[in-house]
């Protein structure tokens, strides 16, 4: 396992740990894609792919956890101005009726 981690890293120019990480989820992909045989035989190749492929899937769950959260921030942010926003028309507008009569 080592020697791929060393050639992903040598031919990307990415850290071992972002290669291991990389390795995991093609792991995962192929655990997912071939048959249960022939995956069994691949990730038994590649020594340590299991707990490899099982941190990146927590790491990916962390990042997409993290980008809703964000999302919904950014979502609250945008209904607040828009509540500011129609506060201040609807005062306007009442203003300028009010001159008007």
């Amino acid at each position: 396992m080592e020697e791929l981690i060393a050639q992903v890293t040598e031919k990307t120019g990415v850290t071992a740990e972002k290669a291991k990480e990389m390795l995991g989820i093609t792991a995962e992909w192929m655990k997912a894609k071939l048959p249960a045989d022939l995956a069994g035989q691949v990730t038994s190749a590649i020594s340590g792919a299991g707990s490899i492929a099982t941190s990146a899937a927590g790491k990916a769950t962390e990042v997409a956890g993290a980008a809703v959260g964000t999302a919904s921030g950014v979502a609250y942010g945008a209904t607040e101005k828009a509540g500011e926003l129609w506060t201040k028309t609807k005062d306007t507008v009442a203003g300028s009726a009010s001159k008007d009569e």
